[in-house]
């Protein structure tokens, strides 16, 4: 991205923040750490669907699919499950995935549940019992690693205490050798990880893996909270998923890590204590015709995506590395959320009834493509996005149960990560973000909310970088307030910013009878004249909420941070009409500077987030 700023202009200030920071000091690990990935090389492509009579092909079955597919009504579907039934060999998908001789597979799943129980234990070497056992322990992993070790072992064993791993991150060499400590079915790509390339080159390269029933309810992978990723697909090009369900992983439903060229088509992931979706440092792919739901962080994660826009300093995005098309993602933490998601389109998706809808950032370190850039969200619907899982099940206690007593499948979500409750957007210092022709309404909190991150709360101490973030975002042609039927729902404040960044626009949006309700300062010039202009220091806006991040679901302290409204119920608004603690556009609200560095050390160095292990 272009630095804008010369430095000596930034120094006082970066040097303000970086000193906070040392004195704030490294806070609480994460969770669930990554390995360091890296982004495909861009050579490969989206697959396509090979059809029901591919001669590459396994069968899998369950005892009772005889069963239930003489139960299904007359019709092609039905046809087809009895043509394939007496081809059955395979009681395991994984058994007929590592049956797999040539590229190109197809791995037919008949209908039924499938438990994967000979692979939900713990690893069968010596070698990889040792690294299951340093990945779950609830004791200080030097004790079992060299020198990794457990910054927080009571943190470890309280999350133990609660039904939940703190795995370490495992190397690609090891997480393929012992593929089954961390996940129930694993398709590994890359046979020579030694070579400095992460290209699929392996028999698994292509692999379809398809559920041949009416829906994907028809046959369902249920991980019963056995391992942290229900299927595991890594440098795995060419994989198509589709028409199966996925549910009750500790972390992620499916989960796809630095692969080139995937689809995942007509899936549920539903009632995990983090992910539904993941796709991790991946390029040429597609989630489409799928459904979210019940997840503790995201319906749908597309981070870290493939940063092919990382020099273009251009509005428009050059190419898109992961679409998101016609899927339903409700009743999660967050609808879809993406540190690091560049490079991204989601259009014509419903997102509804989550907290929030829609969250993208630049906040967590240790994703690669930081900051965010060119991520677009146009002709989506996002409504209603004001569900407190917070109130409903962190406060009451439930999410201080064992994982597997939570009721994730009767709808409990037990939220990971801090987000604004009745939010339809999400805009935590990205760059050239484009929402556009969105229908966005009954968000009781805000519409659409955006704001600075410094680089400091990404381990970034350039001074050079203080800025980089919430510039040059776009937001327009939307329907405000509105709902596709043409009645009026507003949205608590349409649009929330702290006046940060340069480039950035609001126009061509249409509202509700009330007109357009914002915080904004002095409204920016239109997009064609440039958007907005730098104001230096940092805007008092953000105090009010910096220790959100703060955070902690297992941590009674820290379940409700200090000075932190975004866990309170918004109330339904009557009519569109400002918030009534935020001045009305025009108001100046500019912070010294010494005050709001202040308020931001108190959050650096503090950061929660759980990410996915790799």
């Amino acid at each position: 991205m272009t630095r804008r700023f010369r430095a000596a202009a930034l120094a006082p200030l970066a040097a303000a923040l970086v000193a906070l920071t040392v004195l704030a000091g490294a806070g609480p690990a994460t969770a669930h750490e990554e390995r360091p990935a890296q982004f495909p090389d861009g050579t490969g492509h989206r697959p396509s669907f090979l059809g029901y009579d591919n001669p590459r092909a396994r069968v899998v079955c369950q005892r009772d699919s005889a069963k239930l597919i003489a139960a299904m009504p007359a019709g092609p579907v039905k046809t087809r499950n009895e043509r394939l039934l007496p081809s059955c060999r395979y009681r395991s998908i994984q058994d007929a995935i590592d049956s797999i001789s040539k590229r190109r597979t197809s791995v037919y799943v008949l209908p039924g549940t499938y438990h994967e129980s000979k692979y939900a234990k713990a690893g069968r070497s010596d070698y990889c019992s040792h690294l299951q056992t340093a990945s779950k322990s609830p004791l200080p992993f030097s004790e079992y690693i060299g020198s990794l070790s457990s910054p927080d072992p009571g943190a470890d064993k309280a999350a133990a205490a609660a039904g939940e791993s703190n795995p370490i991150a495992l190397s690609y060499a090891d997480q393929r050798r012992c593929a089954h400590n961390l996940n129930l079915i694993a398709v590994f790509g890359d046979q020579t990880p030694g070579n400095d390339s992460i290209r699929c080159d392996s028999r698994f390269c292509g692999l379809q893996l398809v559920g041949t029933g009416r829906s994907p309810a028809d046959v369902v992978v249920d991980n019963r909270f056995a391992k942290l990723n229900a299927i595991r697909a890594d440098r795995a090009g060419g994989l198509y998923l589709s028409n199966m369900t996925f549910q009750q992983a500790e972390f992620n439903a499916i989960y796809v890590l630095e692969t080139d060229g995937f689809v995942i088509d007509r899936v549920v992931a539903r009632g995990n204590d983090e992910y539904g979706i993941l796709a991790f440092a991946s390029d040429h792919g597609l989630i489409q015709r799928s459904e979210a739901y019940y997840n503790g962080d995201s319906g749908i994660y597309p981070g870290s995506g493939s940063d092919l826009n990382a020099d273009n300093t251009d509005f428009e995005a050059t190419r898109y590395a992961i679409e998101i098309r016609r899927n339903d993602s409700h009743d999660n933490t967050l609808g879809y959320s993406g540190t690091a998601g560049n490079s991204i389109w989601a259009h014509h998706n419903d997102f509804h009834d989550n907290a929030t809808g829609i969250a993208t950032d630049s906040l967590f370190p240790g994703h690669p493509g930081l900051p965010q850039d060119h991520a677009r969200w146009s002709h989506n619907r996002i409504y209603s996005n004001n569900t407190n899982w917070y109130t409903e099940f962190v406060d009451t206690g439930v999410c201080d149960k064992p994982m597997e007593q939570r009721g994730y499948m009767q709808g409990t979500v037990c939220p990971v990560v801090p987000t604004p409750v009745g939010t339809g957007v999400l805009i935590a210092g990205g760059n050239y973000d484009s929402t556009d022709h969105n229908w966005i309404y009954d968000n009781w909190r805000y519409g659409t909310m955006q704001f600075w991150v410094p680089a400091p709360l990404r381990d970034d101490y350039d001074p050079t970088h203080l800025y980089d973030t919430s510039n040059h975002n776009h937001t327009f042609a939307n329907q405000m307030g509105i709902d596709p039927s043409g009645d009026e729902r507003p949205n608590g404040l349409d649009h929330w910013w702290d006046d940060q960044g340069i480039g950035n626009c609001w126009e061509d949006n249409h509202y509700g009878s009330a007109g357009r309700t914002d915080n904004f300062t002095v409204p920016p010039p239109s997009c064609a004249a440039g958007g907005s202009v730098f104001l230096p220091g940092a805007a008092v806006k953000d105090a009010g909420f910096l220790t959100c991040s703060q955070y902690d679901r297992a941590d009674p302290s820290w379940k409700h941070p200090p000075a932190c409204e975004w866990f309170d119920s918004p109330t339904k608004p009557a009519a569109a009409k400002a918030a009534p603690d935020e001045p009305s556009s025009g108001a100046v609200l500019i912070a010294p500077i010494a005050a709001t560095g202040a308020a931001l050390g108190l959050v650096l160095g503090l950061r929660r987030r759980r990410r996915a292990d790799a």
